[in-house]
């Protein structure tokens, strides 16, 4: 039995295929990232170690070592992937500083953080112009 040749009217409907799966890759890593790190505006909570271990909690993102929360915008976080200045090839660091919350996990004990405020600038992973990953502050 003869293979037969690919049809040429399929190959518009497979690369379309293709970037629609790319775009839905990108649009679920940009909402995982929103999940995780953005809280706008910043829930209120009675303290730093209070708000880590709720917000940990109500995120379903319990257990984890350290995580930060991004208190701003989706605006504003988009922007840093479009007038970000580059650090590599998907990386882009914020012109402006922002808010944010580090939660870090205590040592000992169940699923408890201490929680610490500052204000820095962040360095990000940007795909499709949207955040999909938090690296760190700078």
């Amino acid at each position: 039995m003869a293979l037969k040749a690919p049809r040429p009217a399929l190959l518009p409907l497979l690369c379309l295929a293709a970037s629609c799966l790319a775009l839905s890759t990108a649009d679920a890593q940009y909402n995982k990232f929103l999940k995780r790190h953005l809280d706008f505006p910043k829930s209120r909570v009675e303290n730093a170690q209070q708000y880590c271990t709720t917000m940990m909690g109500r995120r379903s993102i319990r257990c984890q070592g350290k995580n930060t929360f991004v208190h701003t915008s989706e605006a504003q976080l988009r922007a840093v992937c479009s007038s970000g200045t580059s650090h590599g090839q998907d990386t882009r660091d914020s012109l402006g500083t922002f808010q944010l919350t580090v939660c870090t996990r205590l040592p000992k004990g169940p699923c408890l953080y201490r929680g610490s405020s500052t204000t820095a600038r962040i360095r990000l992973v940007c795909r499709n112009g949207l955040p999909v990953q938090y690296l760190r502050r700078i």
